[in-house]
């Protein structure tokens, strides 16, 4: 999977290598994005049994400010780098662990690199829009919660994996003037990371792993303007 990813990261590359010789116009912007997470993971592995269903984690979902830069080498193909201040999702215990509510908390920055085609208009000035990608989503800040460490059985420590995947887009990008624009979006990536949670008890380390499958749905709003 990594392979293919990373293949389809340096086309990406050699697109907008190619497109340097023929700008048109570049556009950056901002604005508000609300991260849907729709998380799923088995049970927690290791550690002393517990009973069924397990111990099973709800990634909550964030909010928090997008920007970033498009570089139109035509008037309909764009490539674009997608970023935004890394949100803290929270994360509650559910199944064994539900009583314990939030046990831990992380962030991740998802840096991701579109090639966008812009269609025609449906209405003057409205302008739909697709794109597919790459996304590589940096887990940072692991932290367990005193409530977590109850429920872990001592102090913890958490790490989460980073990740590469494909992403994908769709839009709408509402032209105010020459220069600024409303732009609308909803976004997916493939981001599934491991994670390890490390708890220092009185006989010893006790080490939990799953494997976290993401499945993020990022809808945005934001302002632009090209130049």
């Amino acid at each position: 999977m990594k392979k293919s990813v990373l293949k389809l990261a340096l086309g990406l590359g050699l697109v907008l290598a190619a497109g340097l010789a023929a700008a048109q116009a570049h556009s950056v912007y901002i604005g508000g994005v609300y991260l849907d997470v729709h998380a799923k993971a088995p049970a927690l592995e290791g550690g002393p049994a517990v009973p069924a269903p397990g111990g099973l984690l709800d990634v909550g979902d964030a909010s928090t400010t997008g920007f970033g830069y498009a570089y139109h080498f035509t008037p309909q193909w764009s490539v674009e780098v997608a970023l935004g201040i890394p949100p803290r999702h929270k994360v509650y215990g559910r199944g064994f662990l539900e009583p314990f509510g939030q046990i831990s908390s992380v962030k991740q920055l998802p840096p991701t690199v579109f090639v966008n085609y812009r269609f025609g208009e449906i209405i003057p000035r409205l302008t739909p829009l697709v794109g597919l990608g790459v996304n590589y989503t940096k887990f940072s800040s692991a932290h367990s919660t005193a409530s977590g460490d109850a429920a872990s059985g001592g102090s913890t420590k958490i790490n989460v994996s980073d990740s590469w995947g494909l992403a994908a887009h769709v839009g709408l990008n509402f032209q105010i003037d020459k220069n600024w624009a409303l732009v609308g979006t909803v976004a997916t990536a493939k981001v599934k990371s491991d994670m390890k949670a490390v708890t220092s008890t009185r006989t010893g380390d006790v080490t939990r792993t799953t494997t976290i499958d993401f499945r993020p749905i990022a809808y945005s709003m934001s302002l632009g303007y090209s130049f």
